[in-house]
């Protein structure tokens, strides 16, 4: 049932821009371009060099935002293992099967973990991470491979160094409760070569990461798209979220109680720290999430969420022990667990109405883009929605990129861009472009497929005529356009020339006076009209 609404959700499921954004800088590697210094990119480059030869395999077509979706199922079944094998090693006999359809069944999982994006590597590199650690005894070699996995982690998304944090809180928690309870205890002179073998596996990919941009001379930029442009200033402080900081401190004494009732429910000491181990982590990345990140996104709960079903064990064992000696106490699991599975699809169907196919409008835009534009040619979107053609701006625009123009640090120049690239595709993103620049947009490009979107070609609505039938209107993108009607065919004369046909028309000062042809008129894309498009007129109503 779930691999079904897996695969529905894969054809119908929204097109987050994320994804589109991903798309495109593994587009721009298969061309050759190096990150950070050919285009911008805010994130670790493992992910989508990744998937660099799977896109070259797939081509260049609009349903490929769909492809690179089902191969996320890869990561997504890796997860389910993960959990599904560490129940079974450190959890009671049966509980394995449920944790991991708990896990898949699981909302927040399930949704974002469709969508293609780097943190479902990064999900799964660090549950496999968990499961390197823990399904077995700690020994020097497993060290150095859990450092390895770790790094790989780090190489997808430098937001590991919260996971890290949060699993070396929940050791020196699990190690605190292995003295205070009076079991046998770790010998604490391994403990530095331990820290040693996971600090040599761990910086070997990030190191070979950072060695190869400094081979190419562009270490300093990528320094700064990957860290010092997520770090500003003011986008989430202590004096705004003057509470946010002291969650983590009020939450101790539950995370010590929990992590006591875990220890306790096992009876092999080993079993008992791993589990502790297990179950807090998640519970203590969450309240670092919460109490101290800057941006808190969706994609940030996929590495904790598929464990909350193995933090959520210990309790589920502490409940049943109040019904002892009754008979629901042996059906307390085989009717529970089902139950709140059952729950969970139910959910996962409920909340987002896959029935109806919303990838559609990106498939169809990215159709559009490759129908009417040529290798090469600029195409302006926010963050990468053509996925196959550069961008005339290297900067994409999102949270950051916004703030940073607000606060005058980045200058906003994309008319200039677009006007340099004669960029004749531009995706409306109305609420992304900061006002002068959706000014500029919406005055030089016009709507033409209702089905893509916000998709516009360069063009222009001419208002209102004089009185005796003359449009006077300015070209900013000079191309070849054609002027349409309403009704269709226009001619009439242009610049003091008949027109009949497509021109050439050169940026500066036009006037056309309408012989033939009814209702608004525009200057429109000639390719555009020559595909069979035509202006949606007055979109405003007919456009989502």
């Amino acid at each position: 049932m779930i691999l079904i609404l897996k695969i529905i959700a894969i054809l119908h499921f929204r097109v987050d821009s994320d994804e589109t954004q991903h798309a495109h800088v593994v587009w721009a590697l298969t061309n050759g371009q190096l990150p950070y210094r050919d285009f911008f990119d805010n994130h670790m480059p493992l992910f989508q060099m990744a998937c660099a030869p799977l896109l070259s395999l797939l081509g260049e077509h609009g349903f490929v935002i769909i492809e690179l979706r089902f191969a996320m199922l890869a990561p997504f079944f890796v997860c389910l293992w993960c959990v599904f094998r560490l129940a079974e090693k450190l959890f009671p006999a049966g509980m394995a099967p449920w944790a991991s359809l708990g896990a898949a069944a699981f909302p927040q999982f399930f949704y974002t973990s469709t969508e293609f994006r780097p943190d479902d590597l990064w999900a799964a590199l660090w549950l496999t991470a968990l499961v390197v650690a823990l399904c077995g005894s700690f020994t020097f070699k497993r060290a150095f491979l859990f450092g390895i996995i770790l790094g790989s982690a780090f190489g997808v998304s430098l937001k590991t160094v919260l996971l890290t944090a949060s699993i070396g809180i929940s050791v020196a928690i699990a190690l605190g409760l292995q003295i205070g309870l009076g079991r046998k205890q770790t010998s604490w002179k391994s403990i530095p070569l331990y820290l040693l073998l996971i600090g040599g596996g761990a910086i070997i990919v990030p190191g070979c990461i950072v060695f190869y941009f400094a081979s190419k001379g562009s270490l300093w930029i990528m320094y700064y798209c990957v860290i010092q442009h997520n770090i500003f200033p003011g986008l989430r402080t202590w004096q705004r979220f003057k509470y946010d900081q002291w969650i983590f401190p009020i939450s101790a004494p539950f995370l010590i109680g929990l992590g006591i009732l875990s220890y306790r429910q096992a009876r092999d000491p080993r079993i008992g720290i791993r589990r502790a181990i297990v179950v807090l982590t998640p519970c203590i990345y969450v309240i670092l999430l919460f109490s101290y990140w800057r941006e808190i996104t969706r994609e940030d709960n996929l590495p904790y969420v598929p464990l909350l079903p193995l933090a959520a064990i210990p309790l589920f064992i502490l409940l049943r022990r109040c019904f002892k000696g009754a008979p629901l106490e042996k059906l307390f699991f085989p009717v529970c667990l089902p139950v709140i599975c059952a729950i969970e699809i139910l959910c996962v169907w409920r909340m987002t109405p896959l029935r109806t196919n919303r990838v559609q409008g990106t498939t169809i835009g990215i159709r559009d883009v490759l129908l009417l534009s040529q290798p090469g040619d600029a195409v302006m979107d926010a963050k990468g929605d053509s996925v196959f053609r550069p961008r005339p701006i290297y900067w994409v625009y999102e949270p950051l990129t916004k703030a940073r123009i607000r606060k005058g640090v980045i200058d906003d120049h994309l008319a200039a861009s677009m006007i340099r690239t004669r960029t004749r595709l531009c995706y409306f993103s109305g609420d992304r472009w900061e006002p002068a620049s959706a000014a500029f947009i919406g005055a030089n490009y016009v709507h033409f497929d209702k089905d893509s979107f916000d998709l516009a070609v360069a063009g222009k609505e001419l208002g209102s005529s004089s009185n005796d039938g003359t449009f006077s209107f300015d070209v900013i993108i000079p191309a070849r356009y054609a002027i349409v009607s309403e009704t269709g065919v226009t001619d009439g004369i242009l610049d003091g020339k008949p027109y009949s046909t497509p021109v050439e028309l050169d940026g500066g000062h036009h006037w056309f006076r309408r012989k033939s042809g009814g209702g608004w008129a525009a200057i429109f894309l000639a390719d555009a009209l020559a595909h069979g498009f035509h202006p949606l007129f007055d979109p405003s109503p007919r456009i989502p």
